[in-house]
């Protein structure tokens, strides 16, 4: 939740994090989540916060925080350089 902490604060956004229900993706293992029990109903809106990062392999790493069209926390989409799982988010 470090993570996802770090992204609310750069978007400048509150958020109860630990009442937030996520899931994860299915993205290889690179650590995507979505944010809310209706993910698949709602549509992205757009992105509110990027963060980068190396992994512990020194593979770079792009989190960004999307929210959906009504506003509302949508995703963390992980995106790592050469699509391996990641591994510091274990």
């Amino acid at each position: 939740m470090a993570l996802l902490s770090k992204l609310l604060e750069i978007a400048n956004i509150e958020a109860d994090v630990q009442n937030l229900e996520v899931s994860e993706m299915n993205d290889g293992g690179m650590g995507s989540l979505a944010i809310g029990s209706n993910y698949e109903s709602r549509m992205l809106g757009r992105e509110v916060a990027e963060y980068s990062f190396n992994d512990l392999d020194g593979m770079h790493i792009s989190a960004t925080l999307n929210i959906d069209r009504d506003n509302q926390l949508y995703e963390i989409d992980i995106f790592k350089a050469d699509f391996s799982p990641t591994l510091c988010l274990k």
